[in-house]
């Protein structure tokens, strides 16, 4: 039977985690977005997917980009003359978003949009 100190060691953990994911998730949605409009300034919405690859790891990659009025400004399916938005979306996907997936669960399972 644990110790209530080590219960209580463990509580205090558990809670300064949760604090810190809490701090962490809109920052790693900031920065994503922060990326993403150096190299599209118009972007207001990224529809992600996220999915178990077929290394049972899980990951959120982007989709599309969408501007304000819901316009398209990168389609993965369709890709971008410009290298540098393919590679900021890569970037973003294995940098930022795949710790977003593993922070928050299957809150992103499938596909979901961020702004």
């Amino acid at each position: 039977m644990p110790t209530a100190s080590l219960i209580e060691s463990f509580d205090g953990a558990r809670a300064r985690h949760a604090a810190a994911v809490a701090e962490l998730v809109p920052l790693l949605v900031e920065v994503a977005f922060a990326l993403v409009t150096e190299v599209l300034p118009n972007a207001d919405v990224l529809v992600v997917r996220g999915e178990m690859n077929e290394d049972w790891a899980f990951t959120l990659r982007v989709q599309r980009v969408l501007d304000r009025d819901g316009g398209v400004l990168y389609d993965v399916g369709i890709g971008c003359e410009d290298p540098a938005v393919e590679d900021t979306t890569d970037q973003i996907g294995v940098d930022y978003l795949d710790l977003l997936m593993h922070l928050t669960g299957d809150e992103y399972l499938g596909r979901t949009s961020i702004r």
